[in-house]
């Protein structure tokens, strides 16, 4: 793999990878309502995804997926299901009356918030049959036969490492408008304008023809 590969399987993550979709959607509005920390445990969820996503791909389980008609409705009705049952929880949070109960112990709740943000950022990345069709078509043009394990996690650490350097980058921006969500008006609109783009994009998605 020469250098001209390594630059231009860089440039052509790095457009994708501004282009919003559900992973920045759920980044995005966890900087606003929660806080970087758990936008960073989203990242970290989606960051392992790709190297999961990488090693699939150099075993061929990618190619199975994208030829076998039952194997790759399961994996996009599954993120589709998914996407929409997190844009849901959105809108019910949103639309919910507010009843305050007693908060659990700060390092609980902490602990719990960080797990579940992780979570939904590895599963958000890891059930979108889009990724395993995008390492299908690019992968086999950048890597050779004879390296194939090797060099397709190089590009998935690249790949990791780009998607998250830009995630980071909007972490950042985010918390410069933090504080007009401070409200929990604010935040009920918010949560509920991300949970019909959740929707949205799982509708999409089950429409995804293969």
């Amino acid at each position: 793999m020469s250098v001209t590969d390594i630059i231009t399987f860089a440039s052509l993550v790095f457009f994708l990878a501004i282009i919003p979709g559900p992973n920045a959607l759920l980044i995005l509005q966890t900087s606003l309502t929660q806080g970087k920390r758990p936008a960073y445990a989203n990242i970290l969820g989606i960051v392992l995804a790709f190297y999961i996503h990488a090693s699939v791909s150099a075993f061929g389980l990618s190619y199975l997926f994208s030829t076998s008609n039952v194997a790759f409705n399961l994996l996009k009705w599954l993120g589709a299901a998914y996407l929409i049952w997190l844009g849901s929880t959105n809108l019910y949070n949103a639309l919910k009356s507010k009843l305050k109960a007693t908060p659990p112990s700060l390092n609980q709740k902490t602990t719990t918030n960080l797990r579940n943000s992780f979570i939904k950022g590895f599963l958000t990345n890891l059930l979108n049959p889009k990724v395993i069709l995008f390492y299908l078509a690019i992968f086999p043009q950048f890597i050779h036969h004879d390296s194939l394990l090797e060099e397709s996690l190089v590009l998935g650490s690249l790949q990791a490492s780009i998607v998250g350097s830009w995630f980071i980058l909007v972490v950042t921006l985010a918390e410069r408008f933090k504080g007009l969500f401070n409200s929990s008006h604010n935040t009920s609109w918010l949560k509920g304008i991300s949970g019909s783009l959740f929707i949205g994009f799982g509708i999409k998605l089950a429409l995804l023809n293969h």
